[in-house]
């Protein structure tokens, strides 16, 4: 869903030193959507790519490499790609095919893979919250993939931390007056670190960026993307460490996204 809760206005992205620091204990650090496996909708999506052993697929933003062995188990040659180097050292020992190879890049200067990728894949590393950094970032995913590419991206949701609230409330309010149920709940949800303007998370000097549906749609689409399909990657309330939870409830969720030039 997103990093464990790391992350106003001073606050700044992590940056690569952030992610060096957190890469031997990774999972624990980072609540993951790969950290069960690969998800289903990536799994099938990755699974409906036509001839993959004459296909380029990348992992932008690959953090600790966990699936790196699924897509070289699949397709003909892989690319790993993040800005970290201890991360990248994590992916090397996850995964040494030899149709792999790693490189240490920003998503926001991806010029050396330019029109080189049938295929790009990015799990929860769109996580700036600068907005200009934003768009350069889309701009380059579009940028990578050859005529008739496709991104297959995972995006944390803020609407998923809204329901996270709602649930908190209808909760609270079972017990307490209104009023001190809404106190609650924005204790509980730790309502003060939020921006929901500008969907990010904040914690002492970092950042995070959460995504709205329109606000994908509606930065993937300025990036030149046309084709732009949504769908949820659901997280079974137990793996939700950091978040209250409901279990009798449906799940909490972030977005996953298929998109072509």
């Amino acid at each position: 869903m997103s990093v464990a809760h790391q992350g106003v206005s001073a606050a700044r992205e992590m940056r690569a030193r952030d992610w060096d620091r957190v890469a031997s204990d990774y999972f624990t650090e980072v609540v993951s959507p790969l950290s069960a496996g690969v998800p289903r909708p990536l799994a099938r999506a990755l699974d409906a790519v036509r001839d993959p052993r004459r296909k380029t697929v990348a992992d932008l933003g690959c953090g600790v490499g966990t699936l790196l062995p699924a897509l070289t188990a699949r397709f003909g040659r892989v690319l790993g790609i993040d800005f970290s180097a201890a991360m990248l050292a994590r992916s090397r020992a996850a995964c040494r095919a030899r149709n792999l190879t790693l490189h240490r890049a920003d998503l926001a200067d991806l010029r050396d893979f330019h029109r080189r990728l049938d295929v790009a894949v990015t799990v929860n590393a769109v996580l700036t919250p600068d907005p200009e950094r934003l768009d350069r970032v889309f701009v380059e995913l579009r940028s990578t993939l050859k005529p008739g590419g496709i991104l297959l991206g995972i995006f944390p949701a803020m609407e998923a931390v809204l329901y996270q609230g709602l649930l908190i409330h209808e909760r609270e309010r079972r017990h307490r007056s209104p009023e001190r149920a809404r106190s609650k709940t924005s204790v509980i949800l730790e309502r003060a670190k939020y921006d929901f303007v500008h969907g990010t998370y904040r914690e002492s000097r970092t950042a995070q960026k959460f995504f709205y549906a329109f606000e994908l749609k509606y930065r993937l689409r300025r990036a030149g993307f046309r084709r732009v399909r949504m769908g949820q990657v659901l997280y079974p309330w137990e793996t939700v460490g950091g978040y209250e939870c409901f279990p009798d409830e449906p799940p909490m969720w972030d977005w996953f996204v298929r998109a072509r030039p």
